[in-house]
């Protein structure tokens, strides 16, 4: 860790809880003139400890790639419910690891404020992304 951020780290932990919207942090730094590549550097050091690795489960997990942790700067963004969705799209086989990061990157990019699960959905059928068949082995076609 580079020693130049541990009084602005120490600052925000007593400033800040742990449950604290990541936004708020990031408006909070930019308030006190930190670039924005400053920011992504002090979140990134802020949550490292804190962020879990996702436990993909299952008896073959260790064959399954691993996906990377949500970012600061996700965490912020996306609601509970759509990043929940993605995970369970990706789990359910309709999405590709490539698939899911493109999805992640144009949510990004395309919505303003908050990500939630309609726009995640509406993304997702703009990618051609078959949520129908979570659930399911196959869709019958007839």
């Amino acid at each position: 860790m580079d020693d130049r951020w541990t009084p602005v780290l120490a600052e925000l932990r007593e400033r800040f809880a742990a449950d604290t919207d990541v936004v708020e942090v990031e408006a909070y730094l930019s308030s006190q003139g930190y670039s924005r590549r400053q920011i992504g550097e002090i979140l990134s050091l802020l949550y490292s400890d804190t962020v879990p690795t996702p436990a993909w489960g299952g008896t073959n997990s260790a064959l399954e790639p691993s996906l990377r942790v949500q970012g600061p700067h996700e965490r912020g963004r996306f609601s509970t419910d759509a990043w929940g969705h993605l995970i369970a799209l990706h789990r359910a086989g309709s999405l590709s690891l490539i698939d899911f990061e493109q999805l992640v990157e144009r949510a990004l990019i395309h919505v303003d404020g908050r990500i939630t699960l309609s726009d995640v959905r509406a993304i997702a059928e703009d990618l051609g992304v078959d949520d129908g068949a979570m659930g399911r082995e196959r869709p019958l076609i007839h």
